[in-house]
């Protein structure tokens, strides 16, 4: 992704969502398929720019493989979802995150700060797919794409958290 369109995305986030990273999640109950549909392609967007930029910077293998595995994802996942990556934009909180990463240089540091903020987009992310695989119906391919994702999602966690240590 260029500069321009990371700047978008960017731009975008203020009026798209207001709900913070590790802040109280969206109400289960009222999700609804659109705003489930929203709020796991921002997540995707979010691991796509910042594994983005880890592909740019990281020297580490473990890192780089886990940023090229998860843009892959991601975009598998939007697609599933009839949208293009990128579209969706960040939240406030998620490009307060892609900003502090993108200001770090290359160093054992940024791959640190990757690792962190990948855990906290996972950590959410299963939070809401296992929620929503829950209370779906009469959203099949939101429930197909929840029911895929909370395994995936729960493996790359273990992935993290080895990777952390």
């Amino acid at each position: 992704m260029d500069r321009r369109t990371a700047l978008l995305a960017l731009a975008s986030a203020v009026a798209l969502a207001p709900q913070s990273l590790g802040a109280t999640p969206l109400p289960r109950a009222a999700l609804s398929p659109r705003s489930y549909r929203m709020a796991a392609l921002m997540g995707g967007d979010f691991a796509i720019l910042t594994s983005e930029l880890a592909l740019q910077r990281s020297r580490n293998p473990h890192v780089r493989r886990f940023a090229q595995l998860e843009i892959n994802e991601q975009v598998s996942v939007a697609a599933s979802l009839g949208a293009r990556p990128g579209t969706a934009g960040l939240r406030p909180d998620q490009a307060a995150l892609f900003d502090q990463l993108a200001a770090t240089p290359a160093s054992p540091r940024f791959d640190r700060l990757y690792v962190r903020g990948q855990i906290i987009g996972h950590r959410e992310l299963l939070g809401l797919n296992d929620a929503y695989r829950r209370r779906a119906a009469g959203d099949p391919t939101g429930l197909a794409v929840a029911n895929l994702a909370v395994p995936s999602i729960e493996t790359h966690l273990t992935i993290l958290s080895q990777m952390k240590a």
